[in-house]
């Protein structure tokens, strides 16, 4: 089945628009490659078609729980529709990660600021322009039990003295990732985040951990795309102040060396120059012939050559940075702000140099569906879950843990993967 997306994106002109795909709704069972939903992005008004793309992949190095995306020449009965990024349904992430696809989760509204407004749902209806909106939008699971635990949550994390925070905010949200996820909206000059409408942020209800978890969403404006005219990425703010928990880490210092220890994951590692360059023309040469050949997009294909170098183009009524531009100021106004913090960089480690806290892990090597078993080696308390991720650091499986033992999918393809506990230890694990 395929249904229209989106609430402004999309060309009339040429008939090229988003769409959502259920391989699964007219025929049981149907999938692709697994997957039984998909959305299909047009990369509204990017004349590179890479910004999406490129914000997805930064988000799964980073270590955040980030949705799969690919490219696609979509053909509609053997006509050619464009070029589309294929961006994993969500409910496909939460079973591949949680291990339930119907999991409670919400994203927040425009002007939905994670403040605390009350006990009850209707304290969370704000005028918008005149329209009377819910600030937040339960899109999967039970949306009475997702209500109280958003609420719960809300009422803990804007009225906690500083000197609990952590520990107290930290049972019902993942601070380290939620933080993680607005310094990567800083350091890419996402307009249409949290950080600048409050609203624009996903985060599903992890059970095995009894808290919200964000899951990155919409880069469609990412790397500096919109609002140029008035918010360009020389001007905008390293650390921005703005949104009710976000705030907080004026006042509890660990919550700003969460969003500083990813800022310098981003400027030094993860979307420095090297690295990005590099990743750019990586992809714009694996694209460039189906972006060619799409009649329907609105940029030229000269708008396309020139948004992957370097400088300003007027598109789509804004001054549009090219994305080489974008990455230098960014990573230059984060080296600079990090340096103004006086935070030391080299603190921060690597995930692959995280994985040398080595956790004892055994039977290994071990079969899918087999159990396995751990202990902390100075015989301190032991851990009560774990994420498997494979060699590459990126997120596989989310599981539980009970007396220091864990049992691998049945369903998990061999390969190397690290066992990362819930204390931070991990173990190198070999399925086969």
């Amino acid at each position: 089945g395929f249904k229209r997306k989106g609430n402004i994106s999309g060309y009339d002109e040429t008939g090229k628009f988003p769409m959502k795909v259920k391989t699964n709704r007219y025929v049981a069972g149907q999938d692709l490659s697994g997957v039984r939903e998909f959305t299909l992005h047009m990369n509204y008004q990017d004349p590179t078609m890479l910004r999406e793309k490129l914000s997805y992949e930064i988000a799964d190095q980073l270590g955040l729980y980030s949705l799969r995306t690919a490219f696609a020449r979509v053909y509609v009965d053997d006509v050619y529709w464009g070029l589309y990024t294929i961006v994993e349904g969500k409910d496909e992430m939460y079973k591949r990660v949680f291990g339930e696809r119907d999991a409670d989760a919400f994203e927040t509204n425009e002007f939905g600021g994670l403040c605390y407004l009350g006990p009850e749902r209707s304290d969370y209806t704000i005028d918008l322009f005149g329209n009377l909106i819910e600030g937040y939008e339960v899109d999967n699971g039970d949306e009475d039990c997702a209500w109280t635990r958003l609420i719960a949550m809300l009422d803990v994390a804007n009225n906690t003295a500083p000197a609990d925070y952590l520990d107290a905010v930290s049972r019902q949200l993942n601070l380290r990732d939620f933080f993680r996820q607005q310094a990567l909206n800083a350091y890419l000059v996402n307009p249409d985040s949290y950080l600048v409408f409050g609203g624009n942020q996903r985060f599903v209800y992890d059970t095995i951990e009894a808290r919200w978890q964000v899951t990155p969403w919409d880069f469609n404006a990412s790397f500096g795309l919109w609002n140029t005219n008035n918010e360009t990425v020389l001007t905008a703010p390293f650390e921005p102040t703005s949104g009710c928990i976000f705030s907080q880490k004026a006042n509890v210092p660990a919550l700003r060396d969460y969003y500083l220890e990813a800022m310098c994951s981003l400027a030094y590692d993860l979307a420095d120059t090297t690295t990005l360059y590099t990743r750019i023309d990586a992809l714009a040469d694996q694209i460039r012939d189906a972006v060619y050949d799409d009649t329907r997009k609105v940029a030229s294909n000269d708008d396309f050559e020139y948004g992957i170098g370097f400088g300003y183009r007027t598109l789509f009524g804004d001054d549009q940075p090219s994305l080489k531009t974008v990455v230098r100021e960014r990573s230059r106004i984060a080296r600079e702000g990090l340096r103004a913090a006086g935070f030391d960089c080299s603190a921060v480690v690597s995930v692959e140099e995280a994985f040398a806290k080595t956790l004892r892990v055994y039977p290994n090597p071990v079969r899918p569906g087999h159990a396995l078993r751990l202990a902390s080696d100075d015989g301190g308390p032991l851990p009560t879950s774990a994420v498997l991720l494979s060699a590459d650091g990126r997120t596989s499986r989310h599981l539980p843990m009970h007396g220091g033992e864990t049992h691998v999918p049945e369903d998990l393809p061999p390969g190397m993967y690290v066992l990362r506990t819930n204390q931070g230890a991990a173990g190198r694990v070999v399925v086969y």
